[in-house]
């Protein structure tokens, strides 16, 4: 979190505030992780082996499926400079960052596809 700060007050014009509020992020990010971490260890050792054998299948296939979504995204968008992903965002309204687009167009198919294979794998067990 410190290393977040001094990076960004050496790259200049970054006011105090905006050091406060990255330290902020960066701190509730890292206690986020940490809780949810702790939680799903107790989640998944009180489930029974057919939820966690669901659950690794799913991930396994659905989320390996939804990042090759991703990275044809990815090699699209770096063979044309980012042409056409800045044509994508504009032409899905988005206005945020860059940064943030490539994260849900990495985390959106993979928890689409998990969530697919996720409920195949209970209708062929049940």
């Amino acid at each position: 979190v410190g290393a977040l700060s001094a990076v960004l007050m050496l790259e200049g014009g970054v006011t105090d505030r905006t050091s406060i509020l990255a330290t902020a992020a960066a701190l509730m990010g890292a206690v986020m992780i940490v809780v949810a971490g702790l939680y799903s260890i107790r989640w998944w050792q009180s489930v029974d082996e057919a939820v966690r054998h669901a659950h690794a299948w799913a991930w396994y296939w659905g989320g390996s499926a939804g990042l090759a979504v991703s990275t044809v995204f990815f090699i699209v968008f770096t063979v044309t400079d980012g042409v056409v992903a800045r044509a994508l965002m504009q032409a899905l309204g988005y206005t945020g960052g860059a940064v943030e687009f490539g994260m849900m167009l990495t985390a959106g198919p993979m928890l689409l596809g998990y969530g697919i294979a996720w409920g195949l794998w209970w209708l062929r067990h049940r």
